[in-house]
């Protein structure tokens, strides 16, 4: 795998279309070319695709309903004001003209009010089902604490994660994230009750 200037990261900022100009090559795992990028308004129907499929074929996210491109338009718009990152991984074009392959997506929100908890942020992502087990999980999560590290207004980061989803739990743990407690039995969904564990990272 060619590494060198794959490592560089640009230093980014906010631009008047809301997006991040954070642009960062990865090659790791089985893939040979992806890169990780912030998310704009262009990305919405993939994430939302992906999120879809979470929410119909598995049980690592209570929710059951479909979400809607514009409610996550909307999310997408809230999740910058509030100042936090919003990632998408995809693959890296080889050749003029090729289309790039949406991966997953991962960002940090504030967690509940954050007037109460102050310099709480909780992790979200979500993988294309044909990017799992690839190291996409990996690059978003090492890329979102990076940039939760960097952010000041960030203490702690939570991760809520269905313990049914073992593989999100390894992974936070690979990051430094400790299990902090288990709710017992707090939705149902798939014809089971689910518990929701927490994982914390102290920055």
């Amino acid at each position: 795998m060619r590494m060198g200037v794959d490592k560089l990261r640009q230093a980014f900022c906010w631009n008047r279309d809301w997006a991040w100009l954070l642009f960062r090559h990865v090659r790791n795992c089985n893939l040979e070319r992806m890169q990780i990028r912030s998310a704009t308004l262009a990305d919405v129907p993939a994430m939302t695709e992906c999120l879809n499929w979470a929410i119909r074929e598995t049980d690592f996210i209570f929710r059951d309903t479909e979400a809607t491109i514009a409610e996550r338009e909307e999310y997408l718009r809230q999740n910058i004001a509030d100042g936090c990152p919003w990632l998408v991984a995809e693959t890296e074009p080889e050749t003029p003209g090729e289309k790039p392959q949406h991966l997953g997506w991962a960002m940090y929100h504030p967690y509940r009010d954050p007037s109460v908890w102050k310099g709480c942020y909780e992790t979200t992502i979500y993988l294309d089902p044909a990017a799992q087990g690839r190291g996409v999980g990996t690059a978003l999560l090492g890329e979102l604490v990076s940039l939760a590290r960097a952010d000041e207004k960030v203490h702690t980061l939570l991760g809520l994660i269905v313990d049914t989803n073992v593989a999100s739990i390894k992974l936070h743990e690979k990051f430094g994230f400790a299990n902090v407690g288990t709710f017992k039995e707090v939705s149902y969904k798939m014809g089971h009750w689910l518990n929701l564990t927490h994982l914390q990272l102290m920055l």
